[in-house]
């Protein structure tokens, strides 16, 4: 049973709002695409535990907690009726060393250990269920799941799963006797419940009105789109989308990088780069937005 849906990261949002709109210097970039990788991996490894496992488990994706000011992240737990699977997932590609406790590059250069991003995320996760009186093992493991992910040097007894031992893991799992009731239930409920929307720590591009590219951005590839009355095409990969659902995509966009300010009609056509009549962006706008007067202007929410 899924207790929490997988959440796209919020400041992989913000990257793929602002990605076609303003210069992303190299650092961005490589930031985005860093975190686009995380979360398609994450994903991944979603869909292998709800493909594979037939055993009685819940599964909960994706959790940002806080114990005694400190936050930790959990990519996924499995909680089954006697012990608890915390993975955290990587999408690595390539080959890695392992020296001790450093982890590295081929070419030598040093990388953040996830082993110890790891062992931190399982102590402060065994503090905060000691908080809830549950005293049930945790069993951490780090999961590549990229099968060009390699290794070496790596200790027996690492808490890691590879791509190729997954069919293995798999059996393990579905062995194992579990049976869930509503103890279990109401754990993963306050753990969920627990979750923060995002770390105060997240950093994405400034950006502000005035300095970001206007028009309809197409969803494949970020590239402007034409209006071509009904619908509009993408003038990169020509994809096409009617014009409705462009505009309310576009639309959802700007509430999003600019919540604070009001939705209004001049503002969305400028938004959007739509010129004269702005009947097709007032359109949209009433059908799926409330309407809102306030002295001698309206604007919508």
């Amino acid at each position: 049973m899924n207790l929490k849906d997988r959440e796209e990261p919020i400041e992989l949002k913000y990257f793929r709002f602002l990605k076609g709109r303003m210069f992303l210097s190299s650092d961005e970039k490589q930031q985005y695409a860093n975190v686009q990788k995380g979360f398609e991996g994450e994903v991944k490894f979603d869909r292998w535990i709800e493909q594979n496992l037939s055993c009685d488990y819940l599964l909960v994706k994706g959790l940002l907690l806080e114990h005694r000011g400190e936050l930790f992240q959990i990519d996924t737990l499995l909680i089954f009726s006697r012990e608890i699977y915390l993975f955290n997932v990587k999408n690595h590609v390539g080959d890695y060393y392992s020296n001790e406790d450093k982890w590295h590059f081929m070419s030598g250069a040093e990388i953040k250990s996830p082993l110890l991003q790891l062992q931190r995320s399982d102590f402060l996760l065994q503090q905060l269920l000691r908080k809830l009186e549950t005293n049930t093992t945790i069993k951490p493991s780090l999961v590549f799941i990229h099968p060009e992910f390699i290794l070496y040097n790596a200790p027996p007894k690492l808490p890691v799963l590879f791509s190729g031992q997954l069919n293995r893991f798999k059996k393990t799992l579905n062995s194992k006797p579990s049976k869930i009731d509503r103890k279990h239930e109401r754990l993963a409920e306050r753990l969920v419940s627990l979750h923060l929307d995002h770390s105060p720590h997240t950093r994405w591009p400034d950006y502000d009105f005035q300095q970001l590219k206007k028009g309809v951005t197409c969803i494949k590839c970020a590239t402007f789109m034409s209006d071509k009355e009904r619908k509009w095409k993408c003038t990169g990969c020509g994809h096409e989308e009617d014009n409705e659902t462009a505009i309310l995509r576009n639309a959802k966009e700007y509430h999003f990088l600019f919540p604070d300010k009001k939705m209004i009609t001049n503002v969305m056509s400028e938004w959007c780069e739509i010129n004269g009549s702005k009947k097709k962006i007032r359109r949209v706008l009433s059908k799926h937005f409330r309407h809102l007067s306030q002295g001698r202007g309206s604007y919508y929410v």
